[in-house]
């Protein structure tokens, strides 16, 4: 017989974290039951969360910041002892907040690099951002806070526990108010701090604020600092680094930020250019001593003329110079060969000696609103005239109009209202604006032609007439050396007649100058154009303005036209006086 199976009774179902999980042999008849699961999860740690909103790349010292800028020895003196003076309280301070401002490439981050490790070595507490356009996690505004809260942590231990307690607490602070941040995660710690210990100091250095995504972000951090260290109830102070563009100056001088405010800018002050001069005699030294082509430099390389150029060129502005010196110690160039390239005598092919510099450049034309305008007047002020009341009339604008259409290239030119002129920051501008290559859509190398053309419309439109001699628009002159002939240019050669610019021919060297760019240009009619233009100034200059008259006929091929004029004339009065005798003979 088989075996007696055993009876089974209702069958038990387990799940896993069920009432029973652990019991054995357990019968229950009857009953309702309700089981609830839940899961308890650990509450996330607040630095932890703080660390996921850290812009490490922002750090002075970050890896990322591969060879930072920074002052190089003997240079910039005088405004690092001035800032660091001011920060550590050698001098009388009734400001907390700096604003280290200057044109684009003036040395700015550098400055703030410099003074930041100064800092440092003489024990002075800072925390530090340095914006980048270019790089993505430092080029916003999001990451500030919690970048300068971590650094203060390791800084100022004992603020950790509020720091993070907060985060824990509000775990979305990082989605709220740059205001609510700053006063959550930095000032209610610190003051909480100082009432423990009222012996510690703390400096901030924001630099490339200009560089932060957006105007308004811009302004609404510097006007957040502000509200922060106003009270003046912290050791706190700040460096701002940026350049002197319009929206940021209206931040600064507004009433919140002005009455708390010091102020440095390098475009006014501290002798930029005796501190390029130095830093240049110490990098060629370097490359003459440390280059693969060493044995191929002369001891008079480079001659001090071509520092000079190097000099003049950066006007004031040390990207330049720092651009150039980079681009000579490339070690798979000769040196020689590189400086040619920079100075504009041997062609780059492939190399591209200014890549930062025009980076630079194509980033403060794209702000444009109306980058075609922008550009003639640009190529108008290059060529021809840089008077503000002489692009006014050209292009029948107003000096709003002008300010307003250039402002976003402040960092680079301005408008001097006082002087009436557009002055170039970057005397290198116009070059970059000149090299198709380099501007590429910038360009305004082409723009001699349409730009003279517009010049004779006005002159036809009779704008001229009623100036003085000394703001007459002699400037077609300049112009002309960079036009091509058009059918356009050749008909406004055509219908120009001397009265429309009368006032310029009071001016000794104008027509013979106007004669010899009109003279350069080939219309493809074998000089009869140039021909009848030159009778016209000629008769125009003998009868209004005769005291001129030597200036042209002291002009080789201009005395050979006016003498071929006379001689053909000469045989026409000899032709009509013999027809006028035979005439009478016949009668």
């Amino acid at each position: 017989m088989g075996k007696k199976r055993r009876g089974r009774g209702p069958r038990a179902q387990q799940h896993p974290g069920g009432f029973f999980e652990q019991a054995n042999n357990t019968v229950i008849n009857g009953g309702t039951f309700t089981s609830v699961n839940s899961s308890v999860h650990t509450q996330r740690n607040g630095f932890d969360i703080l660390q996921e909103h850290v812009a490490a790349t922002a750090f002075h010292n970050s890896k990322q910041r591969l060879d930072p800028p920074h002052c190089q020895e003997n240079t910039r003196r005088a405004v690092l002892e001035h800032l660091f003076g001011w920060i550590v309280g050698n001098v009388p301070r009734s400001t907390w907040i700096a604003w280290l401002n200057g044109a684009a490439g003036s040395g700015k981050s550098a400055i703030c690099q410099s003074i930041t490790e100064m800092c440092i070595q003489h024990g002075v507490k800072v925390v530090s951002f340095f914006f980048f356009r270019t790089d993505s996690t430092r080029n916003t505004i999001d990451p500030l806070v919690a970048t300068l809260a971590y650094q203060i942590i390791q800084l100022l231990p004992e603020t950790k526990v509020d720091i993070t307690q907060s985060i824990e607490s509000n775990p979305l602070i990082f989605e709220q108010s740059l205001e609510t941040q700053l006063e959550v995660l930095i000032a209610a710690p610190l003051r909480h701090l100082r009432m423990r210990d009222a012996s510690w100091q703390l400096f901030l250095v924001l630099d490339g604020v200009d560089e932060c995504d957006g105007i308004e972000n811009q302004r609404n951090l510097i006007r957040a600092i502000s509200r922060l260290l106003l009270p003046k109830d912290l050791p706190l102070g700040a460096l701002f680094g940026t350049r002197r563009e319009n929206p940021i100056l209206m931040a600064f001088t507004s009433l919140e930020v002005d009455e708390n405010l010091y102020q440095l800018s390098l475009d006014n002050h501290y002798q930029t250019e005796e501190d390029i001069c130095p830093f240049l005699n110490d990098s060629f030294p370097e490359i003459k001593r440390t280059h693969p082509f060493r044995q191929r430099l002369p001891p008079d390389w480079p001659v001090p003329a071509h520092i000079q150029e190097i000099i003049e060129k950066s006007s004031g502005q040390f990207i330049y110079a720092s651009v150039v010196i980079h681009f000579l110690a490339d070690p798979s160039s000769n040196p020689i060969t590189q400086l040619d390239i920079v100075r504009g005598i041997r062609a780059s092919g492939r190399a591209t000696p200014f890549a930062q510099l025009d980076a630079l450049y194509h980033h403060l034309f794209s702000q444009i609103n109306d980058l075609p305008f922008a550009l003639d007047l640009l190529a108008y002020a290059i060529f021809g005239s840089r008077k503000i009341a002489d692009l006014k009339l050209i292009f029948q604008v107003t000096e709003d109009d002008i300010q307003s259409l250039l402002a976003p290239l402040t960092a680079v030119l301005f408008c001097d209202l006082e002087n009436d002129l557009i002055v170039f920051r970057h005397a290198s501008l116009p070059d970059f604006l000149c090299d198709k290559k380099r501007s590429q859509e910038c360009c305004i190398s082409t723009f001699g032609t349409r730009l003279s053309t517009l010049w004779f419309a006005t002159a036809a439109s009779g704008r001229f007439k009623n100036l003085p001699k000394e703001n007459q628009a002699w400037h077609i002159i300049s112009l002309l050396t960079q036009a091509e002939a058009s059918a356009e240019l050749l008909a406004s050669v055509e219908a120009y007649t001397p009265s429309q610019t009368h006032s310029a021919f009071g001016l000794s060297f104008f027509a013979k100058h106007f004669l010899t760019t009109v003279g350069f240009l080939d219309f493809g009619d074998d000089g009869r154009t140039y021909d009848t233009f030159l009778r016209e100034i000629v008769r125009y200059t003998k009868e209004e303005f005769p005291e001129n008259l030597t200036y042209l006929e002291n002009e080789h091929e201009i005395s050979e036209k006016i003498a071929q004029m006379q001689y053909k004339q000469g045989q026409k009065a000899t032709e009509e006086y013999t027809v006028g005798i035979r005439k009478l003979a016949w009668h």
